[in-house]
């Protein structure tokens, strides 16, 4: 019996470090957030929304007072790119934007979200992910 309960232990252990160590995407994706994508940047300075049932709309959000901007970019399949970017500072978000047209049903959406200082900063706390639409 004891070695069933280690057992059992060992394998609940695996699970958690597996599933610690997925992307921080998958893990922040669906209801836990609120939307089908909540994507981060490594630090969480900002993050990159996805409603896809209210509009299917993106935006990128700034979420710390460090004086970066938030910016995000999301790439269809097809090549179209949306360039988000929350202009005001802390607390303040992009303005809505869609693919459009939507991307076939099955595809993979390219998405990567940042901070940088000013308009022509180098990148920060870069996170890529993807969302099969």
């Amino acid at each position: 019996m004891r070695l069933r309960t280690l057992a059992a232990a060992a394998c609940g252990t695996a699970l958690a470090l597996g599933i610690a160590a997925t992307p921080a995407h998958a893990g922040e994706a669906g209801p836990a957030c609120g939307y089908e994508v909540c994507l981060g940047t490594t630090n969480g300075s900002a993050t990159l929304y996805f409603d896809r049932y209210g509009g299917s709309t993106w935006q990128v959000c700034d979420d710390a007072p460090d004086g970066k901007r938030a910016i995000a970019e999301v790439r269809s399949p097809s090549g179209q790119v949306l360039r988000l970017q929350a202009a005001g500072g802390y607390g303040t978000c992009s303005t809505q934007q869609t693919l459009y047209p939507a991307p076939a049903g099955g595809s993979a959406v390219s998405l990567k979200v940042w901070v940088q200082n000013g308009s022509n900063g180098s990148p920060q706390y870069t996170r890529y992910g993807t969302y099969r639409w």
